[in-house]
């Protein structure tokens, strides 16, 4: 699997500048908000990161997400 890279908002494939309804944008402002599972570290916009398969945390499904860096060590 190839790792994907989240624009920046407000750039030409990034979520808009400012908070809206879209559910594009809200997803790609969660996963850059959201702990590479190796070091913990927020996954951030314009950095390389793998979407890991989901595990199960207190009864609900979590999605997961590695930084490129991390893995490929």
């Amino acid at each position: 699997m190839a790792a994907g890279i989240l624009s920046k908002p407000g750039s030409k494939y990034g979520p808009c500048k400012f908070e809206c309804k879209h559910v594009d944008c809200r997803e790609t402002r969660e996963i850059a908000t959201s702990n590479c599972t190796i070091c913990e570290g927020k996954i951030e916009y314009e950095t390389r990161f793998y979407v890991c398969d989901p595990i199960r945390i207190s009864g609900e499904m979590k999605k997961r997400y590695d930084h490129a860096r991390c893995r490929e060590v």
